[in-house]
């Protein structure tokens, strides 16, 4: 928790300079034996952080305590004496279940919750990263968002097929502000001279702190990683750790992690003005092929053939991948009809055996000359005259 009068939300977050604040809990204690209550001073403010209805906080709380609660003109009251540190741990709880994105964990759901047609359950859509999810229905607190539904903005209705300039819109200024603040963040604490275990683990930290889903998270790690000149000999030894955070996220999501590294890596060059960096994108490919992060099926069937639309991502832009792939056109044509996969090594190999046995020949035939030199030297010798 922070020290000053703001709490992030929620406060178990522990950046300093994350964007979303609520107001820590301020109470009072009101009557004394079976009369003893917890006044909540602040329930109004810290409601209008959340931007939920007044009352939602309150009433959640009181039935995780099993407390009954009392609303009086602007009194708003516990039964019982209830400590501020508990309350603010399953206000927590709440802001987790129902102020949070399911996906993306930012608190960017409000004006979006609405109860499911069949009334059994509680869908969102996140004004963030464009998520529509379900709530926990299964809380007893549910029932009362089922009854009391908190205002709904039916400007922009939830629906599992938003397309593209829909999600676009919920990608508001201050999930900008944070990717561009994370993006400027990372070359700060990347340094190539410490170990590379460690800073990987330090880019990892600094990344954790704003909860970013994956699109946003490779996206963001992409445009931290590469400078403008793209392709130098630092980038070399950055290798390991594109290919830590790749293959650190589970199994089923190692080649997603990869494709949206590859859009922020376009978007680095196309969207950020640094066309310059378009002729070195085959030598980056290169490297990621030979470090075994990028393979010939990921690149033949994700990108050549178009299936990007099985990762969903506001951060997708088809104009800019369609750059993207233009300038890795000597990539491609190497895929295509360049060696297949531990061919090009095999004819090395072969190559390498070949030569071996030239030079074991010449060696041979080297040490014959030498001992018949020696031989005739041995003829020539008068033992007498020694």
């Amino acid at each position: 928790m922070e020290t000053s009068d703001q709490l992030n939300i929620p406060s178990t977050v522990s950046d300093p300079h994350y964007r979303y604040k609520m107001p820590k809990i301020h109470t009072a204690i009101q009557g004394t034996g079976n009369g003893i209550k917890t006044k909540w001073l602040n329930l109004p403010e810290v409601s209008k952080a959340l931007k939920v209805p007044t009352e939602y906080p309150l009433k959640f709380i009181g039935r995780e305590l099993g407390s009954n609660i009392e609303i009086k003109a602007n009194s708003y009251l516990i039964n019982g004496n209830h400590p501020i540190d508990k309350m603010q741990e399953i206000l927590d709880k709440f802001i987790k279940k129902y102020v949070l994105c399911p996906k993306c964990k930012l608190p960017e759901i409000h004006g979006k919750i609405q109860v499911t047609k069949d009334k059994k359950g509680i869908k969102c859509k996140c004004r963030s990263c464009g998520a529509v999810s379900k709530l926990d229905s299964t809380h007893d607190f549910a029932s009362y968002i089922q009854k009391h539904p908190p205002p709904y903005d039916k400007d922009n209705t939830p629906s599992s097929n938003t397309n593209e300039k829909e999600v676009k819109k919920t990608l508001d200024k201050n999930v900008r502000k944070a990717i561009k603040e994370c993006c400027e963040k990372i070359p700060n604490v990347i340094n190539l001279d410490i170990d590379i275990n460690e800073n990987c683990n330090l880019v990892k930290k600094l990344i954790n702190e704003y909860n970013f889903p994956i699109d946003i998270k490779f996206y963001v790690l992409a445009n931290g990683i590469f400078d403008q000149n793209l392709y130098t000999k630092a980038f070399e030894k950055k290798i390991p750790l594109i290919k830590f955070f790749i293959f650190n996220e589970s199994d089923s999501k190692n080649e997603e992690a990869l494709f949206f590294f590859l859009v922020g890596m376009s978007d680095f060059i196309f969207a950020r003005k640094n066309e310059k960096c378009e002729q070195y994108v085959s030598s980056v490919l290169y490297y990621l092929y030979n470090y075994d992060i990028l393979s010939e099926d990921f690149w033949k069937s994700v990108l050549e053939k178009k299936e990007q639309n099985k990762y969903k991502s506001l951060l997708f832009n088809q104009d800019i991948n369609n750059k993207f792939l233009k300038s890795a056109e000597q990539f491609s044509e190497w895929i295509k009809n360049g060696p297949y996969e531990g061919e090009e090594e095999n004819k090395n190999d072969e190559k390498n055996e070949e030569n071996k046995e030239e030079n074991k020949e010449e060696k041979n035939e080297e040490n014959k000359e030498e001992n018949k030199e020696e031989k005739k030297e041995d003829e020539d010798i008068d033992i007498d005259n020694i």
